[in-house]
């Protein structure tokens, strides 16, 4: 008798079916077509570039949300994984000569995912606090070696400046900037964006991801089932630094300036704010939450030199009001609660 290999997410064709026709889908369609026509419309390169920063991050926020989300770990050592993404595509274009966006792309996940590996090797067996605080430690240690440019592939504090890679080929590179932003690079951010939603989406309802669920509500219980515990939030650490560091990755190009604050406590921090102003184990949350803190911090800094007070004062309130549930959740559960007031009216 013969042996159905499982389907990724072992999910039944008449689920996907579903998905075609979900209404989610169509909404997602119409989001991604505004956004890829948006730049082509306005001619704004600055509401253009401010786009491509909150998709960056946007995507870092859905990756750090599969640690702490639906992990239940909360790590302060993302930025590991940011800058890892963003230091190997400076190095490989300048020291190794690769200037291929695809391949640059490949190198900094699989670069992030061993720095995950061994980041999460390590720190796994601990738990809530102490799992913070070791990540933070090993997350410092590569701000250290790089600032200090062990290795001499770094520059230290000042550095490295990249230019911008080319496509299959294609010297699109030459083209000029505003053009090459606008025209080309906008839209594979765009892409990367909603393909990093489609996977986790795929992911997080497989049992993979039912499996995560489950370790973080009830560890006990979980391992009395006989799930590794370990290996799973291993798996998970690994999973979210790669796609960390495809955000930090796409970042790189965008500013065009790599150093080592982006290794830095601060940068896990501002990744690990827009999660808790999104709101933490929902699943759009963390790219509202980025979307947020993007636009909110470019209007304080247009207003007030004192920004992070401002930013602090705003997920003060968030936390207190929404508590873990954010902006997105505490939507959500707003529209739910007004719909059963309706149903009982």
């Amino acid at each position: 008798m013969s042996t159905r290999l499982p389907t990724f997410g072992d999910m039944k064709a008449q689920e996907l079916k579903g998905l075609l026709l979900d209404k989610r889908l169509l909404g997602g369609g119409v989001l991604f077509a505004a956004l890829a026509l948006y730049p082509g419309l306005t001619m704004n390169a600055y509401h253009t570039r401010l786009l491509a920063w909150i998709m960056c991050f946007a995507i870092a926020a859905l990756g750090f949300n599969i640690v702490l989300g639906y992990t239940g770990l909360l790590s302060f050592g993302h930025a590991a994984f940011f800058g890892t993404g963003m230091y190997t595509v400076v190095i490989a274009m300048e020291s190794a000569g690769i200037t291929d966006l695809i391949v640059l792309l490949v190198l900094a996940m699989l670069a992030a995912g061993v720095v995950g590996a061994v980041i999460g090797a390590l720190s796994v067996k601990t738990h809530e606090i102490y799992f913070a605080l070791l990540t933070l430690a090993l997350a410092q240690l590569l701000y250290v070696l790089a600032a200090r440019d062990v290795g001499g592939l770094t520059r230290g504090t000042d550095g490295i400046g990249l230019s911008r890679p080319d496509f299959l080929g294609i010297p699109i590179s030459e083209a000029p900037a505003h053009i090459y932003l606008m025209g080309f690079y906008y839209h594979v951010i765009l892409v990367c964006l909603f393909a990093t939603i489609a996977v986790l989406w795929l992911v997080l309802r497989s049992p993979f991801g039912l499996t995560l669920k489950m370790i973080r509500e009830n560890e006990t219980r979980a391992e009395m089932s006989g799930v590794p515990i370990l290996r799973y939030r291993l798996y998970s650490m690994v999973l979210s630094a790669m796609i960390v560091g495809l955000a930090g990755a796409l970042y790189a190009v965008v500013v065009g300036h790599v150093t080592p604050e982006y290794l830095d406590w601060t940068m896990s921090g501002e990744i690990v704010f827009m999660a808790l102003l999104g709101g933490i184990g929902t699943f759009l949350g963390p790219i509202i939450g980025a979307s947020g803190f993007i636009i909110l911090q470019e209007v304080a800094l247009g207003v007030t030199t004192y920004w992070h007070f401002t930013m602090g004062l705003v997920l003060f309130v968030v936390v207190l009001t929404l508590r873990e549930k954010g902006i997105w959740g505490g939507a959500k559960a707003l529209v739910d609660d007004l719909n059963e007031r309706r149903d009982d009216s």
